[in-house]
Protein backbone atom coordinates (compact mmCIF):
# COMPACT_ATOMS: atom_id res chain seq x y z
CA UNK A 1 0.00 0.00 0.00
CA UNK A 2 1.50 3.30 -1.12
CA UNK A 3 1.05 5.99 1.53
CA UNK A 4 1.70 9.72 1.43
CA UNK A 5 3.26 11.48 4.42
CA UNK A 6 -0.09 13.19 4.94
CA UNK A 7 -1.78 9.79 5.32
CA UNK A 8 0.97 8.55 7.65
CA UNK A 9 0.60 11.70 9.76
CA UNK A 10 -3.18 11.39 10.13
CA UNK A 11 -3.66 7.63 9.77
CA UNK A 12 -6.30 6.16 7.48
CA UNK A 13 -8.76 3.32 7.07
CA UNK A 14 -9.03 1.71 3.66
CA UNK A 15 -10.71 -1.30 2.08
CA UNK A 16 -8.76 -3.87 0.05
CA UNK A 17 -10.24 -6.53 -2.24
CA UNK A 18 -8.50 -9.91 -1.96
CA UNK A 19 -9.05 -12.70 -4.50
CA UNK A 20 -8.50 -16.02 -2.78
CA UNK A 21 -9.37 -19.73 -2.81
CA UNK A 22 -11.58 -21.07 -0.02
CA UNK A 23 -12.88 -24.54 0.82
CA UNK A 24 -15.97 -25.38 -1.23
CA UNK A 25 -19.00 -25.19 1.07
CA UNK A 26 -21.41 -27.55 -0.80
CA UNK A 27 -18.98 -30.50 -0.74
CA UNK A 28 -17.16 -29.36 2.43
CA UNK A 29 -13.83 -29.58 0.63
CA UNK A 30 -14.20 -33.23 -0.41
CA UNK A 31 -14.47 -32.47 -4.13
CA UNK A 32 -17.68 -34.49 -4.45
CA UNK A 33 -20.33 -36.53 -2.65
CA UNK A 34 -19.54 -39.17 -0.02
CA UNK A 35 -17.40 -41.90 -1.59
CA UNK A 36 -16.49 -39.76 -4.60
CA UNK A 37 -12.78 -40.05 -3.90
CA UNK A 38 -11.27 -43.36 -4.94
CA UNK A 39 -7.74 -44.71 -5.20
CA UNK A 40 -6.06 -43.98 -8.52
CA UNK A 41 -6.12 -47.20 -10.58
CA UNK A 42 -3.04 -46.27 -12.58
CA UNK A 43 -0.60 -45.78 -9.67
CA UNK A 44 -2.56 -47.90 -7.15
CA UNK A 45 -2.77 -44.92 -4.78
CA UNK A 46 0.99 -44.41 -4.59
CA UNK A 47 1.01 -41.16 -6.60
CA UNK A 48 4.18 -42.33 -8.36
CA UNK A 49 4.65 -44.48 -11.46
CA UNK A 50 7.63 -46.27 -13.05
CA UNK A 51 8.34 -45.32 -16.65
CA UNK A 52 10.47 -47.28 -19.12
CA UNK A 53 12.16 -45.50 -22.03
CA UNK A 54 13.99 -47.22 -24.86
CA UNK A 55 17.43 -45.82 -25.60
CA UNK A 56 18.34 -48.23 -28.36
CA UNK A 57 18.03 -51.86 -29.48
CA UNK A 58 17.68 -53.86 -26.29
CA UNK A 59 18.56 -50.84 -24.13
CA UNK A 60 16.08 -49.23 -21.70
CA UNK A 61 16.18 -46.71 -18.91
CA UNK A 62 13.87 -46.64 -15.89
CA UNK A 63 12.61 -43.51 -14.09
CA UNK A 64 10.05 -42.70 -11.44
CA UNK A 65 7.75 -39.69 -11.50
CA UNK A 66 4.35 -38.31 -10.52
CA UNK A 67 1.31 -40.08 -11.89
CA UNK A 68 -0.32 -38.12 -14.73
CA UNK A 69 -3.84 -39.29 -13.93
CA UNK A 70 -3.93 -38.16 -10.29
CA UNK A 71 -1.08 -35.60 -10.50
CA UNK A 72 0.82 -37.36 -7.75
CA UNK A 73 -2.06 -37.31 -5.23
CA UNK A 74 -2.77 -41.04 -5.34
CA UNK A 75 -6.51 -40.47 -5.60
CA UNK A 76 -9.06 -39.35 -8.14
CA UNK A 77 -12.67 -38.22 -7.99
CA UNK A 78 -15.39 -40.29 -9.60
CA UNK A 79 -16.76 -38.14 -12.44
CA UNK A 80 -20.34 -39.16 -11.60
CA UNK A 81 -20.02 -37.94 -8.01
CA UNK A 82 -17.87 -34.84 -8.67
CA UNK A 83 -19.05 -31.57 -7.03
CA UNK A 84 -20.83 -29.38 -9.56
CA UNK A 85 -19.68 -26.18 -7.81
CA UNK A 86 -15.90 -26.68 -7.51
CA UNK A 87 -15.64 -29.33 -10.26
CA UNK A 88 -13.71 -31.59 -7.90
CA UNK A 89 -11.05 -28.97 -7.04
CA UNK A 90 -12.23 -28.84 -3.39
CA UNK A 91 -11.83 -25.04 -3.36
CA UNK A 92 -13.66 -22.12 -4.99
CA UNK A 93 -12.56 -18.63 -6.01
CA UNK A 94 -13.79 -15.92 -3.67
CA UNK A 95 -13.37 -12.15 -3.29
CA UNK A 96 -13.06 -10.80 0.26
CA UNK A 97 -13.05 -7.15 1.25
CA UNK A 98 -10.60 -6.45 4.07
CA UNK A 99 -10.66 -3.23 6.07
CA UNK A 100 -7.15 -2.07 6.93
CA UNK A 101 -6.64 0.54 9.66
CA UNK A 102 -3.28 2.25 9.03
CA UNK A 103 -1.91 3.69 12.27
CA UNK A 104 -0.61 7.22 12.65
CA UNK A 105 3.17 7.31 12.30
CA UNK A 106 3.33 3.94 10.54
CA UNK A 107 7.00 3.16 9.73
CA UNK A 108 8.08 2.64 6.13
CA UNK A 109 7.71 -1.04 5.03
CA UNK A 110 5.69 -1.86 8.18
CA UNK A 111 3.59 -5.01 7.74
CA UNK A 112 -0.09 -5.36 8.64
CA UNK A 113 -1.02 -9.06 8.82
CA UNK A 114 -4.51 -10.52 8.40
CA UNK A 115 -4.25 -14.06 9.78
CA UNK A 116 -6.00 -16.80 7.81
CA UNK A 117 -7.44 -14.47 5.15
CA UNK A 118 -5.53 -15.83 2.13
CA UNK A 119 -5.85 -19.14 0.21
CA UNK A 120 -7.31 -22.17 1.96
CA UNK A 121 -7.12 -25.91 1.18
CA UNK A 122 -8.47 -28.97 3.00
CA UNK A 123 -6.06 -30.27 5.64
CA UNK A 124 -3.92 -27.14 5.56
CA UNK A 125 -3.94 -23.91 7.55
CA UNK A 126 -5.16 -20.93 5.57
CA UNK A 127 -2.49 -18.44 4.49
CA UNK A 128 -2.17 -14.85 5.66
CA UNK A 129 -2.72 -11.60 3.80
CA UNK A 130 0.15 -9.19 4.46
CA UNK A 131 -0.11 -5.50 3.60
CA UNK A 132 3.20 -3.62 3.39
CA UNK A 133 3.04 0.14 3.98
CA UNK A 134 5.28 1.93 1.49
CA UNK A 135 6.02 5.59 2.17
CA UNK A 136 6.07 7.83 -0.90
CA UNK A 137 8.54 10.72 -1.40
CA UNK A 138 7.25 14.15 -0.33
CA UNK A 139 7.93 17.42 -2.14
CA UNK A 140 8.68 19.34 1.09
CA UNK A 141 9.59 16.96 3.92
CA UNK A 142 12.06 14.12 4.36
CA UNK A 143 11.37 11.59 7.08
CA UNK A 144 13.62 9.80 9.55
CA UNK A 145 11.63 7.85 12.14
CA UNK A 146 9.23 10.29 13.79
CA UNK A 147 11.34 13.32 12.76
CA UNK A 148 10.92 15.47 9.67
CA UNK A 149 13.45 17.59 7.78
CA UNK A 150 12.72 20.48 5.44
CA UNK A 151 14.94 22.92 3.56
CA UNK A 152 14.24 26.65 3.55
CA UNK A 153 15.82 29.17 1.20
CA UNK A 154 16.27 32.63 2.72
CA UNK A 155 17.91 35.84 1.56
CA UNK A 156 21.00 37.39 3.12
CA UNK A 157 18.77 40.13 4.56
CA UNK A 158 16.61 37.51 6.30
CA UNK A 159 19.70 35.71 7.58
CA UNK A 160 20.95 38.95 9.19
CA UNK A 161 17.69 40.55 10.34
CA UNK A 162 15.45 37.57 11.06
CA UNK A 163 13.09 35.15 9.32
CA UNK A 164 9.31 35.26 9.37
CA UNK A 165 7.55 32.77 7.09
CA UNK A 166 4.56 30.41 7.06
CA UNK A 167 4.16 26.88 5.69
CA UNK A 168 1.34 24.33 5.58
CA UNK A 169 1.94 21.23 7.71
CA UNK A 170 0.91 17.67 6.84
CA UNK A 171 -2.44 17.99 8.62
CA UNK A 172 -3.30 21.22 6.81
CA UNK A 173 -2.53 23.59 9.70
CA UNK A 174 -0.54 26.76 9.06
CA UNK A 175 2.75 27.11 10.95
CA UNK A 176 4.44 30.52 11.32
CA UNK A 177 8.19 30.38 11.90
CA UNK A 178 10.27 33.18 13.46
CA UNK A 179 13.67 33.34 15.11
CA UNK A 180 14.89 35.35 18.09
CA UNK A 181 15.46 39.09 17.45
CA UNK A 182 19.12 39.77 16.70
CA UNK A 183 19.94 36.10 15.98
CA UNK A 184 21.96 35.62 12.78
CA UNK A 185 21.28 32.52 10.70
CA UNK A 186 24.36 31.13 8.98
CA UNK A 187 24.36 29.04 5.78
CA UNK A 188 23.46 25.38 6.50
CA UNK A 189 22.27 26.26 10.03
CA UNK A 190 19.96 23.55 11.42
CA UNK A 191 17.08 24.71 13.62
CA UNK A 192 14.39 22.74 15.46
CA UNK A 193 10.62 23.06 15.81
CA UNK A 194 10.02 20.80 18.79
CA UNK A 195 7.03 18.49 18.65
CA UNK A 196 6.20 19.34 15.02
CA UNK A 197 7.28 16.02 13.52
CA UNK A 198 5.24 12.86 12.93
CA UNK A 199 3.29 11.07 15.67
CA UNK A 200 5.26 8.22 17.22
CA UNK A 201 3.97 4.83 16.06
CA UNK A 202 1.81 3.27 18.78
CA UNK A 203 2.42 6.40 20.92
CA UNK A 204 0.41 8.88 18.90
CA UNK A 205 0.01 11.35 21.78
CA UNK A 206 3.69 12.27 21.26
CA UNK A 207 5.33 13.75 18.19
CA UNK A 208 8.87 13.86 16.86
CA UNK A 209 10.62 17.07 15.88
CA UNK A 210 10.75 19.09 12.68
CA UNK A 211 14.22 20.22 11.63
CA UNK A 212 14.78 23.11 9.22
CA UNK A 213 18.06 23.51 7.35
CA UNK A 214 18.55 27.03 6.03
CA UNK A 215 20.05 27.78 2.63
CA UNK A 216 21.20 31.41 2.44
CA UNK A 217 21.03 33.05 -0.99
CA UNK A 218 23.64 35.76 -1.44
CA UNK A 219 23.19 38.67 -3.89
CA UNK A 220 25.34 38.52 -7.03
CA UNK A 221 26.50 42.14 -6.64
CA UNK A 222 25.93 45.22 -4.47
CA UNK A 223 25.60 48.87 -5.41
CA UNK A 224 27.93 51.43 -3.85
CA UNK A 225 25.09 52.92 -1.84
CA UNK A 226 24.29 49.47 -0.39
CA UNK A 227 27.94 48.88 0.45
CA UNK A 228 28.08 52.22 2.31
CA UNK A 229 24.98 51.40 4.34
CA UNK A 230 26.33 47.94 5.24
CA UNK A 231 29.71 49.41 6.23
CA UNK A 232 27.98 51.78 8.61
CA UNK A 233 25.53 49.21 9.96
CA UNK A 234 28.03 46.40 10.47
CA UNK A 235 31.01 48.56 11.42
CA UNK A 236 33.51 47.58 8.74
CA UNK A 237 37.02 47.10 10.11
CA UNK A 238 39.67 48.84 7.97
CA UNK A 239 42.93 46.97 7.22
CA UNK A 240 46.15 47.83 9.08
CA UNK A 241 48.40 50.55 7.70
CA UNK A 242 50.98 47.91 6.72
CA UNK A 243 48.39 46.30 4.49
CA UNK A 244 47.74 49.65 2.81
CA UNK A 245 51.41 50.24 1.95
CA UNK A 246 51.86 52.08 -1.30
CA UNK A 247 54.40 49.60 -2.64
CA UNK A 248 52.00 46.64 -2.32
CA UNK A 249 50.74 45.06 -5.54
CA UNK A 250 46.97 45.20 -5.92
CA UNK A 251 45.38 42.07 -7.43
CA UNK A 252 41.66 41.75 -8.21
CA UNK A 253 39.74 38.55 -7.58
CA UNK A 254 38.09 36.87 -10.58
CA UNK A 255 35.47 34.18 -10.86
CA UNK A 256 36.90 30.64 -10.72
CA UNK A 257 36.97 28.65 -13.94
CA UNK A 258 37.89 24.97 -14.21
CA UNK A 259 40.19 25.82 -17.11
CA UNK A 260 42.34 27.88 -14.71
CA UNK A 261 43.60 24.76 -12.96
CA UNK A 262 47.19 23.73 -13.69
CA UNK A 263 47.23 20.20 -12.37
CA UNK A 264 48.84 18.54 -15.42
CA UNK A 265 52.48 17.45 -15.22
Amino acid sequence: MKLTLEEIYAGKTTKIAVNRERICAPCEGRGGAEGAIVSCPKCKGRGQVIRMQQLGPGMYTQSQGACDDCRGKGEIIDEKKKCKVCQGKKVCKEKKILEAAIDKGTPNNYQYKFHGEADEFPGMEAGDVIIVAQEQPHKRFKRKGADLLMEKDITLVEALTGVDFTFTHLDGTKIRVKNKPGEVIKPEDLKTLEGKGLPFHKKTWENGNLFIIFKVTFPATLKQAQIKVLDEALGKVLPDDDDMAGDAETVMLTKFDKAQENTHA
